[in-house]
């Protein structure tokens, strides 16, 4: 039985086929050339709008990249489905896993609009404060997933003491069921978290970020 093409080798080939470096592409996508070459090795997998704008240059659909499934060409593709994502503010967001998740949604009067494969329980948020910067500033909206489990390194929403803050996500160790984790900023002046000294749920995974002109 012929092999299949793993993801990261279709990414390779088509690269090539456009006769484009990994600098080149991650420079059109925005996003670091060791971004492209983890997805080449398939170190880790390309997400929400990284995926889709890689997809784009890449000439090919997002589902061919993952799955290698369908029609190469993005010509031949359908118009992917777009989801109304709840644009709501850190605050209601802390309320997000429990009951009032359904009256939040249906109150939600702002929205983001995405074409990425997202769970029903798919949130987005403006970022407030500066504990992410550089890469993340205030004003910035995000999307969560709640339905995509955080990798080592992901950016997640969590509920930290019954405040939603956004962290780098870092599994220490899982002991049965539960997960001993950190979250983490990107300025060092905003201290590192700690499951096992203090309250900390994840409420979802990042899938895209939006900055506006001006921002």
């Amino acid at each position: 039985m012929m092999k299949k093409e793993s993801s990261g080798e279709r990414i390779r080939a088509r690269r090539k086929a456009l006769q484009l470096t990994q600098q080149a592409l991650a420079k059109s996508i925005g996003v670091s050339h060791v971004a492209v070459s983890q997805w080449e090795k398939e170190e880790t997998v390309p997400r929400g709008e990284n995926l889709l704008r890689l997809a784009e240059w890449l000439q090919c659909t997002a589902a061919w990249i993952i799955d290698g499934d369908g029609e190469v060409f993005a010509t031949h593709a359908k118009a992917a489905p777009v989801m109304a994502v709840p644009l709501i503010s850190l605050a209601q967001a802390s309320m997000w896993l429990g009951e009032q998740r359904l009256l939040l949604k249906q109150q939600a009067t702002r929205f983001l609009y995405s074409e990425s494969q997202l769970g029903d329980g798919a949130l987005a948020v403006t970022v407030e404060d500066h504990a992410m910067q550089p890469d993340y500033r205030p004003g910035d909206s995000v999307i969560f997933d709640p339905d995509v489990q955080p990798q080592p390194g992901d950016v997640v929403l969590a509920l930290v003491d019954g405040a939603a803050l956004v962290r780098i996500y870092r599994l220490q160790t899982q002991q049965q069921d539960e997960k001993i984790f950190t979250l983490r900023a990107l300025n060092d002046d905003f201290p590192q978290l700690h499951s096992e000294e203090i309250s900390l749920q994840i409420i979802g995974t990042l899938m895209e970020l939006r900055r506006y002109r001006g921002g």
